[in-house]
């Protein structure tokens, strides 16, 4: 339960509402390629609660899930571009309305990195590595902290406040663990300060984090 409870608790904040994907400078809004109302929709249905969108336009296809009891996408959804040759994958989280909450872009099918916004985990050395992906700008500067709880095998509750470490094209933080089955549930923040045209520039973007 210690998922259900951390998740009331926080609110994410995720702002993403385009992005440039190439040398062309081309601006995708994720609003617009995940707006249903966009594309010839059929729907199966999955169960009482779920059914399963497949959209198709004269340029994208969109797939994913849908929770109608409560009008929200869930899960991973993709899009793919046929004229470009890109794909997307945005997964969704319900909180009190729909976030992005992780987001991937490919170009021929090959993930790129510095487009995209996500993390990952690996369990090693009597705990969990996470590395945190986020988009890279120009001019950047970047603090990542992790903001997380966990629970031991005494029930006991640890909740903690770390700084990522910055690796090549990552953050990285390690959470030791009792056991491999030690649930971490957290929020990944990163803050963000662009120097551009003597102007500062600043932002966050969140992530909803779990093992």
């Amino acid at each position: 339960m210690i998922g259900n409870n951390f998740i009331k608790y926080f609110s994410v904040l995720i702002l993403i509402t385009g992005f440039s994907c190439n040398n062309e400078k081309t601006e995708v809004k994720i609003s617009d390629i995940t707006n249903e109302s966009n594309y010839e929709i059929t729907e199966i249905k999955v169960n009482d609660s779920v059914i399963q969108i497949e959209g198709d336009n004269s340029r994208y296809k969109l797939n994913g899930y849908k929770d109608i009891k409560n009008n929200v996408k869930i899960g991973w959804w993709k899009i793919e571009d046929r004229i470009r040759n890109e794909q997307y994958e945005i997964e969704y989280i319900s909180l009190d309305k729909n976030k992005e909450n992780q987001i991937k872009f490919y170009k021929e099918k090959k993930l790129i990195k510095k487009f995209s916004h996500y993390y990952t985990f690996d369990y090693q050395n009597g705990g969990y590595l996470f590395k945190f992906y986020f988009p890279k700008f120009p001019n950047e500067k970047k603090e990542v902290e992790f903001d997380y709880m966990t629970k031991g095998d005494n029930d006991s509750m640890t909740s903690k406040k770390i700084e990522c470490k910055e690796e090549i094209n990552y953050y990285s933080c390690f959470i030791p663990v009792e056991n491999k089955n030690q649930l971490i549930v957290g929020i990944v923040t990163e803050f963000s300060e662009i120097d551009q045209s003597n102007k500062i520039f600043l932002s966050s973007k969140s992530m909803y984090v779990r093992n």
